[in-house]
């Protein structure tokens, strides 16, 4: 077992200790039922109500321990991890070229699932993926801003690695892209806490291009995949990076994708 539950339960046995506790329910009520108002019944009846005591407890603490259990084990965080790559990062990457809002009185706003959920209908950024189940990392083709740049996330249980690529021709393109890019990549080093290695430049296998690359790495705790604060926090701090970064490409005529 390689799960931290409260309890390790089979499925199988939380289902049919939950139908014998309605069933005792269900029993207790008719019991109840069938004698109350009866002349000295009183017994029956107070052995109904006890049942019934018994089998309600019951229901609410297998509740709580088979249900509120924290799903931990390799295939919860597999899951976890999936829906990083998939929901939540896109998500967030889909505010980075948005429609402006207007100035509205505030009163007149509000804020609803409906609202929220209709986000990525609405957003001028196109995202692209391509990533396997089950593998640690996943690339994303973003375009914004009418630029396009490759970026890829890699989440392995709490350490958290992003790498962005610059088309370069050579060594010397590369040495230019890091001097021209160092304001805007300086955020995630400065304010958000990655440690960034050096630039490399390499043949990726993505696409067979040839990129300049930069890597920046942070451990989040073991905690992360559990934690939706924390990586909704990682999501959008990532697009917000993005943006800047898109906007420092267009202002500083730095080519982000070769079509």
């Amino acid at each position: 077992m390689d799960s931290k539950n409260f309890v390790y339960v089979p499925r199988w046995v939380k289902t049919v200790a939950l139908l014998v506790l309605v069933l005792a329910l269900f029993i207790s009520l008719l019991i109840s039922y069938q004698y109350i108002g009866r002349g000295n019944k009183e017994d029956w009846i107070l052995a109904g109500l006890s049942l019934g005591q018994i089998a309600a407890s019951g229901i609410v603490i297998s509740l709580v321990v088979f249900f509120s259990e924290k799903d931990v084990n390799s295939t919860g965080l597999q899951k976890r991890s999936e829906a990083f790559f998939y929901k939540t990062f896109p998500r967030a990457c889909s505010l980075i070229d948005y429609p402006r809002a207007d100035f509205e009185p505030w009163e007149e706003k509000s804020v609803n699932d409906a609202s929220i959920k209709s986000v990525p209908r609405h957003s001028n950024t196109q995202i692209r993926i391509m990533h396997n189940p089950g593998e640690i990392d996943a690339y994303y083709e973003i375009t914004a801003f009418a630029s396009k740049l490759v970026i890829r996330i890699q989440v392995n249980i709490s350490e958290v690695v992003i790498s962005y690529y610059i088309p370069a021709r050579d060594e010397q393109e590369k040495d230019a892209i890091q001097h021209k890019l160092a304001w805007a990549f300086s955020r995630y080093t400065q304010v958000s806490g990655y440690t960034a290695g050096d630039w490399y430049f390499s043949r990726e296998n993505f696409d067979g291009n040839h990129y300049a690359s930069l890597h920046l790495t942070q451990d989040f705790g073991p905690d992360f995949l559990e934690d939706e604060r924390k990586k909704l926090f990682v999501a959008n701090d990532i697009a917000a990076s993005t943006r800047g970064i898109l906007k420092e490409c267009v202002q500083k005529e730095v080519r982000t994708a070769y079509t």
